[in-house]
């Protein structure tokens, strides 16, 4: 088992079920010094110096890894990335744990998503009661071209 930081549509626990049947949520947290993007209507994690996004971790097994590579688009459209990220597993401290994290490949242009995406993104953050703030200023910047 590893854990896989998820913050777009695997934050989603029914869909999660369906695509990862080993999947287990673990925990949440927050990646610091990054925003959620909009890239080709769905989500990335871009730098952004002092803001922070809400994430989830879950325990994966090899043959769940293997369908979010297949679901990911993996490695043509994302590649895969190991970041450690402050969190508390199991009732202890907080602690870094490595998380394997997908990471759109450049070159993508900002486009906003369609509302089935957004909602099923916006239902992941319901699940795991993670503030949405975020999501919803990733969007506007997506629909409204609002751009750096």
């Amino acid at each position: 088992m590893k854990y896989y930081l998820a913050y777009g549509s695997n934050l989603n626990k029914q869909q999660m079920r369906l695509r990862c049947p080993d999947a287990v949520p673990v925990t949440t947290a927050a990646v610091q010094d990054y925003q959620l993007v909009f890239r080709r209507g769905v989500l990335t994690l871009e730098p952004s110096q002092g803001t922070s996004v809400p994430v989830a971790i879950w325990s994966i097994s090899e043959r769940d890894e293997k369908h979010l590579d297949v679901y990911e688009g993996f490695p043509a459209f994302y590649h895969k990335e190991t970041w450690p990220i402050m969190a508390s597993i199991d009732g202890k401290d907080r602690e870094s744990v490595s998380c394997m994290v997908y990471i759109m490949n450049d070159g993508c242009p900002i486009q906003a998503p369609s509302d089935n995406y957004f909602y099923t993104v916006y239902g992941g953050y319901k699940d795991f009661g993670l503030y949405t703030g975020p999501l919803v200023q990733a969007y506007e910047q997506a629909k409204w071209g609002d751009d750096e």
